[in-house]
């Protein structure tokens, strides 16, 4: 056995016995009674996350999604049940209980007002109630989102629902989110998994594209800020968990369809269907069968502009310079996104308190389309003011076609049991996890006819005195002219990465008393098995430039391009005639050799990773204090394969004869991850959580492979090499926590909170120039390791029924949140090579996010209202020159950033009377029209501004025996 897994092994296994022995002090004397039951509503309804406590031992616990919970180990004798929910009223029994028998308890809610329609009917009052009630009873920091609050907005996936989270801001990708950051972080230092399983991605990164899973597949999706010893510890910004559905006792079916239109390139469309089907079976009920589905195709358009920004030199006066775009894109894409996915839950209890289980989610996300891009280009400038340019008659054009084939697969079973033996209770779990994309963007690029009337000849003027729609107008010729371009290049062939995850785990929980104090001990250990590769084969061919755009056109134009900002956009291509020119005329083109198999060859990584964890954990009650402390210990072991690509200055088409280097390498270490969760109780309705731990981010697969790709150059400045990192250390963080909650009647909540974390061995992409070795004169690319960052910020939050309003208003309620960060990090290599002493904030740190949502139930309608605001935050850091003379960090050269993200969405729903459990939604998204897009060093120098129009839906959802009263 390797050294490091024996190590892994031994301490777990010293944990464990002393863990024993001192649960076996502690329970000299064994108590078999048990008491159980089921915490419903006045329909009947499960109530999940309600608080059971029992006196005089003070043992707590907190009823499951099934809305039963279990206190064992108990000695004979008389006890008093107090079970609290928030929005109903306290239930409070007495019961006795004998050595080894079981007292049920099943307890039925009232609501805690006349007149409050808090019902499982009402749909997402029910939905933030649960919430409400799972946060208040969980040992950390966390935010729940049940399916009801979820699909209350046009939530299409889940990345849009969790980002209305406090603290929690977006990457977005065409017009959806994509990667949730959590607390100033970037997206790799969270963690997502399913039902606490680790969750592989598609791509060659670690942090999961949520775009790709729909949003109706899941339950209810967990955030937690501050992490537990009995949870992965790679997630220093959060750990997102999605929880699948299960079945009920009772018989659920629910069916929904929905269209939509999105008045852009003419009128785009889109629709969605999803059903879930479950139940219980038997005389007791012990066999769960439940099975979901999920289908949306959307149509999407966008339109975008692309400034490529600099300093540039100005003829005359001479010595001055015109800081803004030298050349643009105007494009223009045409979508066709197909998601969809499958979810299921089979369960049998084998007794009172043990079940077997095998879960399952798959999730398929199609995200094809193409897109036309016209891209004109300034030779020199002649002239400049502040605000507009005029240019040489020196510019030129060029023209693509790039279509989307890439196909995102996620795959995720598991398979598991829970046994409750008196006062322990084991678990143990065996899951496969399956990631993988696949597909390319086969792309035709087209270039001026040579000797034509845009080669060299083009004269501009340009116009940023609206610096967000820049214009670069040609003055002497028409650049959308299609017989003035020819073929010149052409992309195929396809790129396949895929990650597998094989993960075991098991785990003990022991109840123990000490004295008048109740607890229990907590023991687990943990296997993930991890393999990821990347496999390209991309074909570039360079086309002789016989085939003239005008023969390959379509019918495609866009009148209103950009809200009729800019010129008519077309006309366009259809990529199959380009595609039948190559089949017929196979000497119109030359494979470019020397890229193919630098994009190949180079690209190409095989990585393994096994992660062993095991951590010990104790809670403990002091009457209103309520202590959880722990250690995990993970220890990882990395091996890769990657190649070193090299080009000798003889190569060529001719003689393409490129050494190839195999460069294998490997990485082991351990982390020790302690943690600590206290809770204290300041009457009913208050709780002040406090807590600290430690975390890890280990750098993305793609980082890690020592992979070497030289690029030759005529000029030695223009030389280059990437490089990955083996070296790389994982990045760790010290977290801090102090927060308040207060919940209000008959249901609300009023939080605030603080944080800090200490970031050691932030990872960051850097360029360096070679003095020494076989690259000296190159220009180096690498992540590395820094020194240090910190993050600190605070969070507030309010959700609250209005129902003390006067009539009508009684059905207002108010969802709002906010948060404010700060980061700094300092760099131990300058990005420039001249030496960068400033200390910018870290990657994706978002300084202001906050969401308000005004909501409104009353006699079966239920409607929504929602703003959701992300700041500005740094993308990648720029290359500036360190004396300032281009602008420094916020001129054209410096930082690229995110544009500020302020969206609003609605939704309406209404039960239509009689109609049996049918309700009829209309959505809003997007109602603001807000874009998207980036900008360097200041927002006066936008890189790219998309914008994606707005969206109406109308569709009926039907739910089995829901229908409101």
């Amino acid at each position: 056995m390797h050294f490091l897994h024996r190590k892994i092994f031994l301490l777990t296994s010293i944990f464990s016995m002393i863990s024993l022995f001192c649960l076996a002090q502690a329970t000299a004397q064994e108590r078999n009674g048990v008491i159980s039951g089921r915490v419903t509503d006045s329909t009947h309804a499960i109530l999940q996350g309600a608080r059971v406590e029992l006196q005089p031992t003070g043992q707590t616990t907190a009823s499951n999604s099934k809305g039963d919970f279990a206190i064992t180990g108990l000695a004979a004798g008389h006890y008093t049940v107090t079970i609290t929910y928030v929005g109903f009223t306290t239930f409070s029994k007495d019961v006795d209980v004998s050595a080894s028998g079981t007292a049920n308890v099943d307890a039925m809610l009232a609501v805690e007002a006349k007149g409050e329609e808090i019902t499982v009917t009402a749909g997402r009052e029910h939905g933030e109630i649960e919430a409400l009630n799972r946060q208040r009873t969980a040992d950390n920091i966390l935010q729940v989102l049940p399916s009801e609050v979820i699909t209350s907005l046009p939530n299409t996936n889940i990345a849009d629902a969790v980002g209305r989270l406090p603290s929690v801001s977006l990457e977005r990708d065409e017009g959806e989110g994509k990667y949730v950051q959590i607390r100033g972080t970037e997206p790799r230092l969270s963690n997502v998994t399913v039902d606490g399983v680790h969750l592989p991605s598609p791509e060659n990164v670690r942090n999961v594209k949520l775009d790709a899973i729909p949003s109706d597949l899941v339950d209810s999706v967990e955030v937690s800020k501050t992490l537990s010893a009995n949870q992965d510890g790679d997630a220093i910004g959060g750990s997102v968990n999605l929880v699948t559905k299960s079945a009920t006792d009772e018989p659920y079916v629910s069916l929904l369809g929905m269209g939509g239109y999105t008045p852009i390139d003419s009128g785009r469309w889109l629709d969605q269907f999803n059903g879930t089907a479950g139940q219980r079976f038997g005389k007791e009920k012990r066999l769960g069968v439940l099975f979901g589905g999920s289908y949306d195709w959307n149509g999407r358009g966008i339109n975008d502009i692309e400034p490529s920004e600099g300093l540039n030199p100005v003829a005359n006066p001479a010595g001055t310079f015109f800081p803004g775009p030298n050349g643009y894109d105007y494009r223009d894409y045409w979508y066709d996104r197909t998601r969809y996915g499958f979810g299921g839950t089979v369960d049998y209890k084998l007794g009172e308190f043990s079940s077997i289980y095998v879960r399952g989610l798959f999730s398929e996300f199609n995200d094809f389309g193409q897109d036309w891009i016209y891209s004109p280009s300034v030779g020199s400038f002649a002239s400049a003011t502040a605000t507009t340019a005029l240019t040489n008659a020196d510019g030129s054009s060029s023209f693509s076609h790039v279509t989307r084939k890439p196909e995102q697969r996620i795959f995720n079973i598991v398979t598991g049991a829970r046994h409750d033996i008196g006062k322990t209770t084991i678990n143990y779990e065996l899951s496969l996890g399956q990631a993988r994309f696949t597909g390319i963007f086969p792309s035709a690029g087209f270039v001026v006819t040579p000797g034509g009337l845009l080669d060299g000849t083009v004269q501009y003027a340009v116009n940023i005195a609206n610096p967000h729609t820049p214009h670069i107008t040609p003055l002497n010729a028409n650049i959308f002219d299609p017989t003035q371009y020819v073929l010149d290049t052409l992309t195929q062939g396809d790129v396949h990465t895929f990650e597998r995850d094989i993960i075991g785990s098991v785990d003990a929980t022991r109840q123990y008393n000490v004295g008048s104090h109740y607890g229990s001990f907590e023991i687990g250990a943990k296997v993930r098995d991890a393999r990821k590769s990347e496999f390209n084969n991309e074909l570039f061919y360079n086309a002789d430039d016989s085939l003239q755009e005008s023969s390959v056109l379509g019918t495609f134009i866009n009148h209103n391009y950009y809200l009729q900002g800019y010129p008519t956009f077309g006309p366009t291509t259809v990529f199959s005639k380009i595609l039948n020119f190559f089949n017929t005329n196979p000497g119109s083109f030359a494979l470019n050799q020397k890229r193919t198999i630098t994009n190949n060859v180079g690209g190409d990584f095989n990585e393994t990773e096994r992660v062993y964890a095991g951590y010990v954990m104790n809670t403990i009650n002091f009457e209103n204090i309520r202590i959880q402390a722990g250690v995990r210990l993970e220890g990882t072991s990395e091996s890769f394969l990657a190649n070193s690509v090299f080009f000798p200055a003889n190569f060529s088409n001719n003689n393409p004869d490129a050494v190839i280097t195999p460069v294998p390498g490997s990485h082991d270490y351990i982390d020790v991850l302690p943690s600590i969760q206290i809770q204290s109780s300041l009457g009913q309705n208050t709780i002040v959580r406090a807590g600290y731990g430690m975390g890890i981010a280990r750098p993305n697969f793609g980082d890690l492979p020592p992979k070497i790709i030289a690029s030759d150059n005529v000029k030695v400045a223009n030389r280059t090499v990437s490089l990955g990192n083996p070296a790389l250390k994982p990045e760790h963080a010290q977290n801090f926590d102090l927060a308040i909650e207060h919940y209000l009647k008959p249901f609300g909540v009023i939080e605030a909170g603080v944080f800090y974390k200490y970031l050691t061995d932030p990872i960051f992409p850097v360029s360096t120039l070679l003095i020494s070795g076989q690259f000296a004169g190159f220009k180096q690319s690498q992540p590395i390791n820094g020194g240090h960052a910190h993050i600190a910020g605070v969070e507030f939050s309010w959700q609250q029924h209005l129902s003390f309003l006067p009539g009508p208003l009684n059905g207002l309620g108010v969802r709002a949140n906010y948060s404010y960060t700060s980061s700094q990090t300092n760099f131990p290599i300058d990005l420039s090579g001249a030496g960068r002493t400033d200390r910018p904030a870290l990657l994706r740190q978002a300084p202001n996010n906050a969401n308000f949502d005004l909501t409104y139930d009353k006699k079966g309608f239920s409607g929504r209202i929602g703003v959701t605001h992300n700041d500005a935050n740094i993308f990648s850091y720029g290359s500036f020159a360190s004396d300032g003379s281009d602008g420094g960090p916020r001129g054209p050269n410096g930082d690229t950033y995110l544009y500020p993200h302020t969206q609003v969405d609605a939704q309406m729903s209404y039960w239509i009377p009689k109609g049996h459990g049918t309700q009829a939604i209309v959505s809003l998204l997007n109602m603001n029209n807000e874009v998207f897009g980036f900008y360097q060093g200041s927002g006066r120098y936008p890189i790219q501004r998309e914008f994606y129009d707005r969206t109406v839906s109308f569709g009926l959802r039907w739910t089995l025996t829901r229908e409101q009263k």
